[in-house]
């Protein structure tokens, strides 16, 4: 039997390492104010949901984003694995464990441990007006996995049973408010001002806390309301009138009535957001064992917290904070922030971060307000450390990032600039920007450098949703731009440095026009791309649209001295709309010519990437669409690409509208990505008791040649040059507490910690 779960074991490790055709790459090196930034490639966040989850086994809480920047047919999210130093935020961007979550995810995902078994589990909205539920059924053989364990979680309304009622706008609560074990809910009725409770009686009926068995115990839970006009609360609302003064009606028909009533709001909405939008988190903010509430709501720009001064089976909200935490700097986020409590820097204590909630109209830049738990015995009490958590770490441009790599400098090293449709700040006007990358690597070793993040000004321009191409369309040896909008104009901007130099940009033509002298327009979001497509020796024009075709206007003037011709107004019968899924497209296209034959490259509103062939010669015919899904990504895809390493294979720089880019490879699979993949290196159990088990994949026997164990103060507890696929460690007489295991070699350097607990 241990023969094989050891084969198993390896053969897991086999496929860990065969590579995608292509895959999220993580090297390349971005410098930012001064600063090389930790995670610059996971493509960005607008209004994220942050959650905690050990990803891969090690005992340490990773790091979940949920982004609910969304469209119908997809929503995105990004891991990160928690390296564990003490008092320090250190999370780096895994992406291997993205393709671990179920596909379905959207609107929102919780991640919350629902039987007890020290793993979170998935919750996330089902569009019935309800929520799924996914068990984490993590091994140490396997790694992380997710099973459907229940498709729609249901109530009993009074006797009345029906799925527990939850809009899309709304985040419920998952807490275990009366604490007997198990995991109840707390919610906001659709169209209520009031929260609901719904206990789960899996302890009360059964003894076990591994299962979910709602009853609707309280529709006015803590007799509080919130206000139908901002982000604050009425208390004691039995005493006032209204839906609370009555009480539950415990009887199946009242039941019924109530969850009916419920539910012919929520069918009658074609958005199913009648309700105003909440976001709600509970936890014993006062340290008196019963639960608080923190809400953030779309009707206010500030976090209101809700103070509990009942009994665990009679909650009373008796006094509430409106600008919490008021007693630091309150949260102030413009519009629906969202209130998360997790451990940020791995000091023990739960933390605070208030983010956006919603993704449309929200702040987009300075959005991870950050506070840091005292560590006083008790409350929970929380200090500002600022606004930018995460996101100081990656590429995020506001929202939409509409990126183009393109030689700006003349120096032979490929650069890299993404516009985007705008920035939303707290107190400023929005406005569009394009930022400019310079690289400054070598042939062979790219790295990027932000040189400004708001080149030729365009933030004056008063312009919105800018996507920038780059050609030399003068003939003077540097690169012009010309600069998609999201009114569906063009405008041209004069690069006046020269060849060799650094970009000089000048606003020379306020709406670039066609051969009959009007504007070229293409109602909506212009994504231009310069690119000889008849092979003439001119730079032609074709440009993507929020229509998702594409048109191609010819060059018919000169060299010096540029004319725009339509030819077509759906180039090669391309179209990027998904009708099962959304109305609009949003072409953005990008020409690759591979060796004498045009490949076209497509991003789109549904975040695919879509191929195209059999364009040469065929420019009045039918493109042939090669793969409707060569990449996914968030929705608004844009892409870029080139052999930008010189290493023979297409790189891929693909933005969306979170604001980031990611960058794609397809190159052979290298030690260093290997040793990447955290189920090349695996010990168990973790925590250990009396000895640990370590395996190694076949994959990179030939690289590495010690194994070396410390504890955290850096002695050696053990070491062995043994390079066997499997070693086991006596530690029965270690002490408890952290260790760190390092395994050192040829081109190898990987490190896991775990805890001995006994």
């Amino acid at each position: 039997m241990k023969n094989l779960i050891l084969i198993s074991f390896m053969m897991v490790f086999t496929m860990s390492v065969i590579a995608q055709p292509y895959k999220p790459y993580i090297n390349i090196p971005v410098t930012q104010n001064n600063k090389v930034l930790v995670n610059p490639w996971t493509g960005g966040v607008d209004s994220p949901i942050l959650q905690q989850i050990d990803l891969n086994g090690d005992g340490i809480k990773d790091l979940f984003i949920f982004e609910k920047t969304q469209s119908a047919g997809f929503h995105r999210w990004t891991t990160y694995l928690n390296y564990g130093t003490p008092n320090q935020v250190d999370y780096h961007y895994a992406p291997e464990y993205q393709e671990k979550f179920p596909k379905d995810l959207h609107d929102w995902v919780l991640l919350v441990d629902f039987d007890c078994d020290g793993k979170e589990d998935i919750m996330t909205y089902n569009y019935n007006g309800g929520f799924t539920v996914y068990r984490n059924d993590y091994t140490q053989i396997g790694g992380l996995k997710f099973t459907l364990y229940i498709p729609l979680v249901y109530s009993s309304y009074w006797g009345f049973p029906a799925n527990l009622f939850v809009a899309s706008v709304n985040q419920p609560a998952f807490t275990d408010v009366d604490n007997d074990g198990d995991l109840d809910i707390l919610t906001f009725a659709l169209s209520a001002n009031n929260i609901e409770f719904h206990r789960n009686y899996a302890m009360e009926n059964y003894q076990r806390c591994d299962t979910l068995v709602f009853e609707l115990e309280k529709s006015c839970w803590g007799f509080v309301c919130l206000s139908a006009n901002t982000n604050t609360a009425i208390l004691n609302c039995d005493q006032i009138g209204g839906s609370c003064a009555n009480g539950p009606n415990r009887t199946a028909q009242d039941g019924e009535s109530y969850y009916n009533a419920m539910r012919k709001k929520f069918d009658n909405s074609s958005q199913h957001s009648l309700h105003s939008g909440s976001c709600l988190i509970a936890a014993d903010l006062d340290g008196d064992g019963d639960k608080e509430v923190i809400n953030g709501d779309i009707l206010g720009n500030n976090i209101l917290a809700l103070y509990n001064g009942g009994t665990l089976d009679s909650a009373r909200i008796i006094t509430q904070d409106t600008a919490y935490p008021s007693y630091t700097k309150p949260v102030d986020m413009k519009i629906f922030p969202g209130p998360y409590i997790l451990d940020v820097n791995n000091d023990g204590f739960k933390d605070f971060v208030a983010t956006p909630c919603i993704y449309n109209g929200a702040v987009n830049i300075k959005n991870v307000h950050y506070y840091k738990n005292a560590g006083l015995s008790g409350s929970l009490i929380f200090s500002y450390q600022g606004d930018s958590l995460f996101v100081n770490e990656m590429i995020d441009v506001g929202s939409g990032a509409n990126v183009t790599l393109a030689d700006l400098d003349g120096d032979g090293l490929t650069d890299m600039v993404i516009g985007n449709f705008k920035y939303v700040y707290q107190n400023s006007p929005d406005n569009s920007k394009i930022a400019f990358y310079r690289n400054t690597g070598t042939a062979s070793q790219p790295a990027f450098t932000l040189i400004t993040d708001d080149l030729a000004n365009f933030s004056t321009s008063g312009v919105f949703g800018a996507f920038p191409a780059f050609g030399d369309l003068d003939n003077d040896g540097d690169l012009d731009m010309i600069i998609g909008a999201s009114d569906g104009f063009l405008h041209y901007y004069l690069n006046t440095a020269g060849a060799g130099n650094m970009p000089n940009y000048t606003l020379t033509i306020v709406q670039v026009q066609n051969n009959l002298g009007a504007p070229i327009n293409m109602g909506a979001y212009a994504s231009p791309t310069l690119i000889d497509l008849n092979r003439d020796g001119l730079l032609d024009l074709v440009i993507g649209e929020r229509n998702g075709n594409l048109n191609y206007f010819q060059n018919t003037g000169t060299l010096s001295s540029f004319q725009f011709t339509l030819i077509s107004s759906n180039l090669g019968g391309v179209s990027t709309v998904k009708p099962q899924f959304d109305l609009y497209g949003f072409s953005a296209p990008y020409f690759r010519d591979n060796n004498g034959n045009y490949e076209l490259y497509c991003g789109s509103l549904s975040g695919y990437i879509y191929k195209y062939d059999n364009i040469d010669g065929n420019l009045s015919g039918t493109f042939n669409l090669l793969d409707s899904m060569f990449i996914r990504e968030s929705i608004r895809s844009t892409i870029s690409g080139g052999d930008i390493n010189n290493d023979g294979y297409l790189d891929f720089v693909v933005g969306n509208y979170s604001g980031g880019v990611i960058w794609y490879s397809n190159a052979p699979v290298s030690v260093n990505e290997i040793i990447a993949d955290q189920n090349v290196f695996v010990l168990f159990p973790n925590p250990a008791s009396t000895q640990l088990t370590l395996m190694m994949s076949s994959s990179v026997e030939n690289y590495w040649k010690e194994i070396t164990i410390t504890d955290i103060a850096g002695r050696v507890m053990y070491q062995t040059s043994n390079n066997f696929p499997v070693t086991i460690v006596n530690i029965s007489n270690w002490s408890k507490g952290m260790y760190v295991c390092r395994i050192n070699g040829t081109e190898l350097s990987l490190t896991r910690k775990f805890t001995v607990n006994r």
